[in-house]
């Protein structure tokens, strides 16, 4: 095993372990927010507060519920994918029947797994020691501890550096099985179609070097979206019943509004009563986001055309369609952030990064667990 890639996997399994002890100390040192927990789906329905309520705090319960109940017809958690919460329930089947436990273990499993192909994919394009440092600010972003927790983001960052990844190997079956799972994952899956086909267009071009089967790859995104309307339709009786369950929540995102990008920045950053972190009104998505752009912007000559395909569908459409709800978590997805910082912070310079934003995120958790914060 190559030494970083020993040295990464012993320091992301030691920081998920940290972000598990921070949220147990948490909840007998930051009062819990009784009021918030109950006006949020919880499972089992009812339970009373306890030291597990600060391990599912908010969308993990959705999660859980969907590995032991599954998809019913007009239910809240329909909005939810399906993928996570059907490896939990096999994965629960070796924990006693324990979901919880099943969900961290895969959760960090998928970020360890993330950190690797993050590794071998940027060791391919900038050398090991930006490869190295790229997964370093990763586990320091300030909402990076969501990839130790029963969300879906580790399943989705592991997939989508996978398929990048072998993508880059020319090796056809993984890419597309990549491919496949990632529409099952998280609304954003098939977005990831974008840089896919940025990686396959210079052999389309080249027509001498083409082969038909880099075909499969976009069309295993296809079938993976299709597979989900299938299933949708199997569990609920309506293939569109996870899109209708989406509008019960907050954020109300539409990709109509992407063609209305004016109103969108008038709405966002104009019209708008500004609060430190409300859901729709925060002061702080709006730094991320800015951050987002800044760093976008900057990296356009350093990436190559795949990576930056990734950023800018990552980042851009999780903030258009919306009103910026979660943005912080969202953009933790878009990697070629940390490559860029990577290269541009070395030395001294990367420790001004890693040491505050591991602080922020120690500060993000408490408040998370504690059910008085999601990003």
């Amino acid at each position: 095993m190559n030494s970083y890639i020993k040295k990464l996997t012993i320091i992301t399994v030691l920081t998920k372990a940290v972000i598990l002890a921070v949220i147990w100390a948490g909840y007998y040192l930051v009062p819990f927010n009784v009021p918030a927990h109950y006006a949020n789906f919880i499972y089992p329905i009812g339970e009373p507060v306890s030291l597990a309520s600060a391990f599912k705090t908010w969308d993990a319960n959705h999660y859980l519920y969907l590995a032991d109940a599954w998809y019913s017809p007009y239910h809240i958690s329909n909005a939810f994918y399906p993928l996570f919460p059907f490896l939990v329930r096999v994965v629960g089947s070796l924990t006693f029947g324990n979901n919880l436990v099943a969900g961290l273990i895969l959760s960090t499993t998928f970020t360890v797994l993330s950190v690797v192909y993050l590794f071998r994919l940027i060791g391919k394009t900038h050398g090991e020691e930006v490869a190295y440092r790229s997964c370093l600010m990763l586990l320091a972003f300030p909402t990076s501890f969501y990839l130790g927790l029963v969300y879906t983001e580790s399943l989705f960052l592991m997939l989508a550096l996978m398929l990048l990844y072998y993508l880059r190997e020319n090796k056809t079956t993984p890419s597309f099985i990549c491919a496949f799972l990632l529409p099952l994952t998280r609304p954003t899956g098939i977005l990831v179609i974008v840089p896919a086909l940025a990686a396959i267009l210079p052999c389309l071009r080249a027509k001498e070097s083409f082969e038909l089967k880099k075909l499969l790859t976009p069309a295993g995104f296809v079938a993976g979206y299709g597979t989900y309307l299938l299933l949708m339709d199997l569990s609920t009786g309506d293939p569109f019943a996870g899109f209708d369950a989406q509008k019960v929540f907050l954020a109300n995102n539409s990709l109509l509004n992407l063609l209305h990008p004016i109103d969108w920045f008038l709405n966002n950053f104009v019209y708008l009563d500004f609060t430190l972190n409300g859901f729709s009104t925060s002061i702080l998505n709006r730094v991320f986001f800015v951050f987002y752009a800044v760093v976008a912007v900057l990296s356009y000559k350093k990436l190559d055309k795949t990576m930056f395909a990734y950023l800018l569908v990552m980042g851009l459409v999780p903030a258009m369609t919306g009103s910026l709800t979660s943005y912080m978590r969202y953009v933790a997805m878009a990697f070629p952030l940390f490559v860029y910082l990577a290269i541009k912070l070395r030395g001294r310079m990367a420790y001004c990064y890693l040491i505050p934003c591991a602080l922020v995120q120690v500060v993000f958790v408490l408040v998370h667990a504690s059910s008085r914060w999601i990003a």
